[in-house]
């Protein structure tokens, strides 16, 4: 459900003519797997494969890079000779197709702890037919493909696995030693613990594999030897136990503070199918607030800093960088660096960012070898230079060909880095990234983090969120849509918010009905349709029913104004492509038509602006409990009544109501019309594939 409805808020991002993705795959590796079979040698692994693709004009791959995380548990500390991505299927040998370097004699790597990990990237250049087929295969179909790791006493492979694709979460702590149980009031220490959760499963949602990352940017007041970072499970008010644990630890494990009280520790931490850390990680996916980072000391053995893991929203925006948007123009060299930032924000109820990961993901290509010394967000316009802001910590990489993948995450916890951060979320033409060389001391290749945009907003029209354009009344407490042009900047869709209410403003633009703020769900940039922007928002409880006045405000001034109908309800059906948004309640599967509703299935529809639930809810609140309607529900299926179970809202998504109805006998085999009534109002009609 969770999934689905995250889905509904998406947002698109532009795309230019060369573009670049970046996808994660994960493999379980075991000796097992070797073709044949190797018995007699207890050895496990987890192969973490982070893809960056680079796709031409017509979407195609053509080039790219791959990092190997390779978590290993050896009976011994083997030499390394091979670490690769074969094209075979289970059960087959097969030949490699992206390669790490790792070989024999001076390339072989010895293994200094059977605990441990290798980190290798792979390039894949354009001239390399096999890796850019294998790099297209990946994207296409992952489980044609698997990671393979040889050793001297090995050399056809030691551990292997088939590859999936994986999932992906970054969560966030802001961890102080006064969330502690009992709260330390005398350390005046904070941190900001960020935590990437990866993930994957087969087709039959069997467990894989995965891996977490841990990233704390602390300042401490004194000398401090940590000696433990965890995820425990428990919610604010409790001590709940270690489930997925860093290593770090007393002793020769510990980790002593930095000189001058401020530093950062990364650790990367596999978990296994089958252990205790599993249920963990999948909980950290679906709900996140009950598991909390905490990091311990010889102080304070029990916890110094510690903080409630939250989610984070995806923001993208595409990067093509090159050496004319320098200032001056850099000439005589063809280089260009092509990627994606990404950031994992969190918001507060003002909608402002409060934290975040910055994680830039960039392609470079250049003609020759190249010293790559920085990489950064700046504050300034287009033909001026501006100071460093964000800074992605690149200080120092040699590459032999110029190519290679600049993949670097970084904490953003406040001062001017916060400031540069939402100034970017709502006026993007003010921030460029400029990735700097040792020949290029100032800049090497360049590019504005958005278009110069001084147009004030306009609303085209104001719809139910259901996207129905024949659906234009809308009810209190129900979503709608605002369509326009320069209604926003920056697309979000909210899914990082720190409390239980929905902001009035995200990335600089809000909106008014009636002439009381609206809460906003999700905004919108797509430059490929016409309207390029939009805004979900949630109409105000208090709204007077009737004829209202809808107004958007961002940075650019005041719109127009477009009068919507306010009803007291005014029911809604979302639906999509594939029909209307109904769920197996049993398996929360979508009925498709490949997989059609059956008489006397429990189902559950998606709709809004149904009005007031009982207990009644604030404008904006995000309801942990499924708040029931204050009025009933009818369905009709088919020209058949529909039992219904009842009605209630969504709880974590305002805006949002379900319905639990049994599918009625009777209803003819194919898509049939499904509507919904509350207080003689009648919504849209939807189609429901049937059976």
């Amino acid at each position: 459900m969770k999934k689905l409805l995250l889905a509904l808020c998406a947002f698109g991002a532009s795309v230019f003519a060369q573009s670049a993705e970046t996808a994660v795959f994960v493999a379980a590796l075991s000796p097992d797997n070797e073709v044949p079979a190797i018995t007699g040698y207890a050895a496990t692994g987890t192969a973490v494969l982070y893809a960056h693709a680079m796709r031409n004009a017509q979407g195609q791959i053509v080039s790219g890079s791959v990092d190997f995380v390779v978590y290993h548990n050896f009976p011994d500390t083997p030499t390394v000779t091979g670490l690769h991505v074969h094209n075979g299927a289970a059960g087959v040998n097969a030949g490699v197709v992206i390669n790490t370097g790792i070989a024999g004699g001076v390339n072989s790597l010895t293994v200094t702890s059977a605990r441990g990990i290798i980190e290798r990237q792979a390039q894949v250049l354009p001239t390399d037919t096999a890796g850019v087929a294998a790099l297209n295969g990946l994207f296409t179909n992952p489980n044609g493909y698997y990671a393979n790791l040889h050793t001297t006493v090995y050399a056809g492979g030691i551990i292997r696995g088939q590859l999936y694709r994986a999932e992906r979460s970054m969560l966030i702590g802001r961890m102080n030693p006064r969330n502690e149980i009992p709260a330390i009031t005398d350390f005046n220490g904070t941190a900001l613990g960020s935590v990437e959760a990866i993930r994957a499963y087969d087709a039959n949602y069997r467990y894989i594999g995965g891996a977490t990352t841990f990233s704390v940017d602390y300042t401490v007041p004194e000398a401090t030897n940590f000696t433990g970072l965890h995820i425990h499970t428990g919610n604010r008010t409790v001590n709940g136990g270690v489930i997925i644990n860093t290593g770090i630890a007393g002793g020769v494990n510990s980790v002593d503070s930095a000189a001058g009280g401020t530093g950062n520790i990364t650790r990367r931490v596999e978990v296994v199918a089958g252990t205790a850390a599993v249920p963990a990680l999948e909980g950290l996916f679906d709900f996140p607030e009950e598991f909390y980072i905490n990091i311990h000391s010889t102080k304070y053995p029990g916890g110094v800093m510690r903080s409630q893991l939250g989610r984070t929203e995806l923001i993208r925006f595409p990067v093509n960088m090159l050496t004319s948007n320098e200032v001056p123009a850099i000439t005589g060299l063809d280089a260009t660096a092509v990627g994606n930032l990404w950031i994992d924000a969190s918001r507060d109820r003002t909608g402002a960012v409060t934290a975040a990961v910055v994680t830039f993901d960039v392609n470079t290509r250049f003609p020759g070898e190249t010293r790559f010394t920085g990489l950064h967000i700046h504050d300034g316009k287009a033909g001026a230079n501006g100071g460093v802001t964000i800074n992605s910590g690149l200080r120092a990489l040699d590459t032999t060909a110029g190519f290679a993948n600049l993949f670097l995450p970084v904490n953003i916890a406040g001062g001017q880095a916060l400031t540069s951060l939402n100034s970017l979320l709502t006026n993007p033409e003010n921030h460029y990234i400029n990735l700097h060389t040792a020949v290029n001391a100032g800049g090497a290749v360049r590019m504005q983090m958005g278009a110069e945009n001084t147009k004030a907003p306009s609303i085209l029209t104001v719809i139910s969120a259901v996207s129905d354009t024949n659906v234009r009344n809308i009810a209190p407490g129900g979503q709608f849509t605002i369509f326009g042009s320069d209604l926003v900047k920056v697309g979000s869709y909210l899914g990082g918010l720190d409390g239980l209410s929905l902001p009035a403003a995200v990335n600089g633009t809000s909106v008014t009905v009636g002439g009381i703020a609206a809460p906003i769900v999700s905004v919108g940039v797509e430059p490929r349709n016409n309207p390029s922007t939009y805004i979900v928002a949630q109409v105000p409880f208090n709204v007077p029913v009737g004829s209202q006045p809808v107004v958007v405000k961002t940075a650019n001034g005041t719109s127009n104004t477009v009068q919507a109908t306010v009803a007291a309800q005014a029911p809604a059906l979302f639906f999509d492509g594939g029909g209307a948004i109904v769920i197996r309640a049993s398996t929360l599967e979508l009925v498709r038509a490949a997989s059609p509703a059956r008489a006397g299935e429990a189902l559950a529809i998606l709709s809004t602006g149904l009005g007031q639930t009982t207990p009644a809810l604030a404008t904006g609140e995000i309801a942990v409990n499924p708040n029931p309607v204050a009025l009933g529900v009818t369905l009709t299926v088919g020209g058949q009544n529909a039992t219904v179970a009842g009605t209630t809202v969504v709880p974590g998504f305002p805006g949002f109501y379900v319905t639990l109805f049994q599918m009625p006998a009777g209803v003819a085999a194919g898509n049939a019309p499904v509507s919904m009534r509350i207080n003689s109002l009648t919504s849209n009609t939807v189609q429901l594939p049937s059976r």
